[in-house]
């Protein structure tokens, strides 16, 4: 009868531990006995710290080696003449949030993306956090764009908060850019925390920014714009309401809790190409919709906008924004009639042919009278953006 095998089982092999190896196994497991109630001796505690420190040192190479891993996974993909230029351009950005531009960086012609943008850019200088433009994918930029990338430059750059980017591949959006000389600005590496700044892009761009009604900056502006349009000093009547305006509600209504804390920026452009001045105005306040609705009782606007929806069964803000436009706002709120102040008086000038191309962005709330269009937008725009337009065929008063 044949003799029956008994198979041979292999027990799983037990890692080996550093200590195991080097001091053996029953140094390692006297140690480190939990039982024994004793305290540890010195050669206990410095093998114990030994064991952390290699511990420790074997999880810095497995980060370091899957670091690795990835970066090389990334670069097999770029060409070996690009990989240094990638490299470079990663170590630059490191400690930055990137923030990619929108392709098209215009208010008027892309609201809703230019909207998010600047909602994302104003969140992460609430945060103090390092930003890093992204602009190579832009192709087209205009004015009231390279606008918005200024004061956000400057609002970060007074607040010792870091702030830079990229340039566009487009030559044409960035041709747009160097002319403008905004790369200049970007540079400097700081700016003084106060309530006003002027800033000249170049020769034909200026931007200010205040806190208050500035008068004498009005007036400056109207010269400037008559002497480029029509050769000689002429009164703008409807340029001053609109400049006027626009710095009186920004002192008074961009903040809900103190009046005069935000700054209005304020942007003119006078046309190499023509007689035309373009105009941008932006603040980062709450926007018109959002001080609207939280009017104390004792304003005279207070439930103004509930009112003004029950009456024409209006429940979109672009809807209500054409009715404050035409003055309604104040006859709901104080049951007269009333055109001279404020948008109402702003779109007065518009219609009296004293600027031309208004374009309003408020919230959700859209308005361009090129189209003659009301319409809601996606991305609330947490603030107030107005451009306009004078040229020849405006008024004005020799």
């Amino acid at each position: 009868m044949p003799h029956s095998v008994t198979p041979i089982t292999q027990e799983p092999r037990q890692q080996t531990s550093p200590l195991t190896i080097l001091f053996g196994r029953d140094l390692e497991s006297h140690l480190f006995d939990t039982n024994r109630g004793s305290k540890p001796s010195k050669v206990e505690k410095r093998l114990r710290r030994r064991k952390r420190l290699m511990r420790r040192s074997l999880m810095r190479r497995a980060r370091f080696k899957r670091h690795r891993t990835i970066k090389n996974r990334l670069t097999q993909k770029i060409k070996k003449s690009s990989r240094g230029v990638y490299l470079r351009r990663q170590k630059e950005i490191e400690g930055y949030t990137k923030v990619p531009a929108p392709v098209v960086m215009s208010f008027i012609e892309n609201p809703e993306e230019v909207s998010e943008f600047a909602a994302r850019i104003k969140l992460l200088f609430e945060k103090k956090k390092p930003v890093w433009i992204d602009l190579r994918e832009v192709t087209k930029i205009d004015f009231d764009g390279i606008s918005v990338l200024l004061a956000a430059a400057v609002r970060f750059k007074a607040k010792k908060v870091r702030f830079n980017g990229d340039m566009p591949r487009d030559q044409f959006a960035c041709k747009m850019l160097f002319d403008s000389h905004f790369f200049d600005h970007l540079s400097k590496k700081r700016f003084k925390d106060q309530d006003s700044y002027s800033l000249a892009l170049s020769s034909s761009i200026l931007t200010h920014a205040k806190k208050r009604v500035d008068a004498k900056l009005g007036e400056s502006i109207i010269k400037t714009t008559s002497k480029h349009i029509w050769g000689e000093e002429r009164r703008c009547p409807g340029l001053q309401r609109v400049l006027v305006e626009l710095m009186q509600n920004t002192n008074n209504h961009a903040d809900l809790q103190e009046e005069g804390s935000k700054h209005w920026w304020l942007s003119v452009r006078h046309e190499t190409e023509g007689p035309i001045s373009r105009f941008s105005f932006i603040d980062y306040g709450v926007g018109i919709f959002v001080n609207l609705e939280n009017k104390r009782n004792t304003n005279k606007f207070f439930g103004a906008i509930k009112k003004l929806k029950e009456r024409f069964q209006h429940g979109e803000n672009h809807e209500v924004l054409k009715l404050i436009l035409n003055g309604e706002l104040h006859r709901t709120a104080s049951n007269s009639y009333f055109r001279g102040k404020g948008l109402p008086g702003i779109f007065q000038a518009l219609s009296n042919g004293q600027i031309s191309n208004l374009c309003i962005i408020t919230n959700d709330a859209y308005f361009y009278s090129k189209e003659n269009s009301f319409k809601r937008i996606r991305s609330e725009f947490s603030g107030t953006f107005i451009s306009w337009e004078i040229n020849k065929s405006n008024h004005s008063i020799p």
